[in-house]
């Protein structure tokens, strides 16, 4: 049977097994004795907020058949809105939460919002919904904070009695501190440089997630990073949060992962107290697991990489350690939260943005990702000569080394003449791959079959779309696979003839720029992208106009069909702009060249302050 919709299909050898080594369970679990506290810590964390929000994330973690499961059966109360959206069906989660709104009052009502809250469906959480009532509870509270109303948070619970809400206060408060930057608030910039290029042989990154835990861009360029580095001589290394990936439900887990020779440090002391209860704790535990990470591996720079959360931390260790601190800007989390429906007069959007921009002022470089990007950076006020664009890369050798497309397309059930428009991605809205189904309509040509490979909050409904064009009688193919391990992405992606990129405007994607476009480029895809100023940046070079790719209208269908279809009759053209693309990633767009533009980047790092040291050390507590 030909998978249509697949959520787990094997691709490239990508075979699970079962064998274990000897002792392996043994270590298993006494590595989750340890990390039970830290575990435990982190629901009690998400209860004092919202039992919702812990509902949430127990769901999140769960296998989702069962997650479904116990969704049907708590039917249409708070519980079920949050569990139905925890399993994947977001839309008739929101169904349930426009219901229950509007048939509950009182406490009820509260907690039907809480859990919408909880689940992320801010859409439906209109201002004033449970916000202003004359009675506010701590579920009226918890859906101020998610929507970025810190102190009228805060205002609610000091109403509130109880052990709960005194631990979602101090919560609150921690978190409060934190996005106003209150630990970096004593230091100051770094001087300018002295004569002479700095030696630099050690690099300790500063990352929110790695591989091999999470395969997403974020991690698939981190890990392009340091493995060029190495390759270039560096000594490098990089560390995650303290507690992660414990708090991510990944209880099993030791104090190092080595993924290709590259190790990743966790912080997973026993420090109940401190990690992940309040925000401006762990944000001291975070600074100085960085300082002792840096002191361990002799770290030369501190390179840490969105969001504030890491630069914070980094520069604290930084100064305290007299190193000189390097922040990549890889995104704007404030921007990105607004795309999701935020309030940009919220305490957590002024506050998130004050915040990221004092990190960039006080690093010795800032690096970010595209021409656009840096352009914003500038434009808050930060030294023009300290802002290095380095944009996204790829291994040289996917230029080497091309997965085998052939036999994903045999493995997909996809024939070998048929013209494959697709894309990889997680599946957020701002993305517009329903734009791409909605094209397959348009084009309906059995000869054309659109592959949409990744996970995300849309799933569902692509999937729903998808049969409805098939019950229509809609000749395109329209397949979701679901989320393939990294191997199994690549290869079908080397499967796909057209890479699509239907992006949406927003603040986002207005300025940061997706991975696989420049990976599709490497394996010679023409690349089919929104008019946006970083795919075009990328696509055409700010200059030779559908030299690598082609570019139309944002949100136009019709346009994106109409491409698709000239695209699919034309294979010469095809091979032009997938020779462009190759040739282009080949020239600038390798991690290889990528670690020589870091080397250049750290040879001019300022110093950091003479009396850093005094500054940070009133910070950050360091272990003996």
């Amino acid at each position: 049977m030909t998978p249509r919709r697949g959520a787990s299909v094997a691709i490239d050898g990508e075979r699970e097994t079962n064998s274990r080594p000897p002792g392996t369970d043994l270590r298993a679990g006494l590595r989750i004795l340890r990390n039970a506290p830290t575990a435990l810590s982190s629901l009690a964390v998400h209860v004092s907020r919202s039992p919702w929000q812990a509902a949430w994330v127990c769901g999140r973690l769960l296998p989702r058949p069962a997650v479904s499961a116990a969704a049907d059966l708590a039917g249409t109360s708070s519980l079920g809105i949050v569990l139905t959206a925890a399993s994947g069906r977001r839309d008739a989660a929101s169904c349930l939460l426009a219901v229950r709104v509007g048939t509950t009052t009182g406490r009820a009502r509260h907690g039907a919002l809480a859990a919408g809250a909880a689940a992320g469906l801010v859409a439906h959480l209109a201002t004033g919904h449970g916000t202003d009532d004359d009675d506010p509870t701590a579920g009226t509270a918890y859906v101020l904070e998610t929507r970025g109303h810190l102190l009228r948070a805060r205002t609610v619970l000091a109403q509130r009695r109880g052990p709960l809400a005194r631990r979602h206060r101090r919560w609150l408060d921690g978190q409060i501190a934190v996005l106003r930057g209150s630990a970096v608030e004593p230091l100051t910039p770094p001087r300018a440089r002295l004569a002479g290029a700095r030696a630099v042989g050690s690099v300790l990154h500063v990352v929110t997630n790695a591989l091999p835990d999470v395969q997403a861009g974020y991690t698939i360029r981190t890990h392009g990073i340091l493995t060029a580095q190495r390759s270039a001589g560096r000594r490098v290394a990089a560390v995650t949060p303290p507690g992660y990936p414990v708090t991510q439900g990944r209880i099993a887990t030791g104090d190092r992962a080595t993924h290709d020779d590259i190790d990743y440090l966790r912080s997973l002391r026993p420090l109940v107290d401190v990690v992940p209860g309040a925000p401006d704790r762990s944000l001291v535990a975070h600074a100085e697991a960085v300082a002792l990470a840096s002191a361990a591996v002799g770290a030369d720079v501190i390179h840490a990489h969105s969001n504030h959360l890491n630069a914070q931390a980094a520069l604290i260790a930084g100064r305290r350690l007299d190193l000189p601190v390097v922040y990549e800007v890889r995104g704007f989390l404030e921007e990105t939260w607004r795309s999701r429906g935020g309030d940009p007069a919220s305490d957590f959007y002024r506050w998130t943005r004050a915040t990221e921009t004092r990190c960039m002022g006080l690093a010795s470089a800032v690096v970010t990702l595209s021409e656009g990007m840096r352009d914003e950076i500038v434009d808050r006020g930060i030294d023009p000569q300290r802002v290095h664009v380095v944009g996204n890369c790829v291994d040289d050798r996917l230029l080497a080394a091309a997965p085998d497309g052939a036999r994903a397309r045999r493995e997909l059930g996809i024939a070998v003449d048929a013209i494959v428009v697709g894309t990889v991605s997680t599946l957020n809205a701002y993305e517009g791959i329903d734009q791409i189904v909605a094209a397959a309509e348009a084009v309906d040509d059995p000869s054309v079959v659109v592959l949409v490979v990744g996970d995300g909050p849309e799933l569902d409904r692509l999937r729903r779309a998808a049969d409805r064009l098939q019950d229509r009688g809609i000749r395109t193919r329209v397949m979701l696979t679901g989320r393939l391990s990294r191997a199994g992405a690549l290869a079908a992606q080397a499967a796909i003839d057209i890479f699509c990129v239907p992006r949406r405007a927003t603040a986002v994607t207005a300025l940061v720029p997706p991975l696989k476009p420049v990976e599709a480029m490497a394996l010679g895809r023409p690349v089919l992208a929104s008019d946006l100023p970083p795919l075009a940046e990328l696509v055409t070079g700010g200059s030779d106009v559908g030299h690598r790719g082609v570019l139309v209208p944002v949100g136009d269908v019709e346009a994106l069909a109409a491409t698709i279809t000239q695209l699919a009759s034309d294979p010469a053209r095809r091979e032009s702009l997938g020779r462009a693309g190759r040739a282009h990633v080949a020239s600038q767009r390798t991690w290889a060249a990528a670690a020589r533009r870091y080397d250049g980047i750290y040879a001019s790092l300022d110093v950091v302050p003479a009396d850093a040291g005094a500054i940070a050390n009133r910070a950050v507590r360091l272990a003996s």
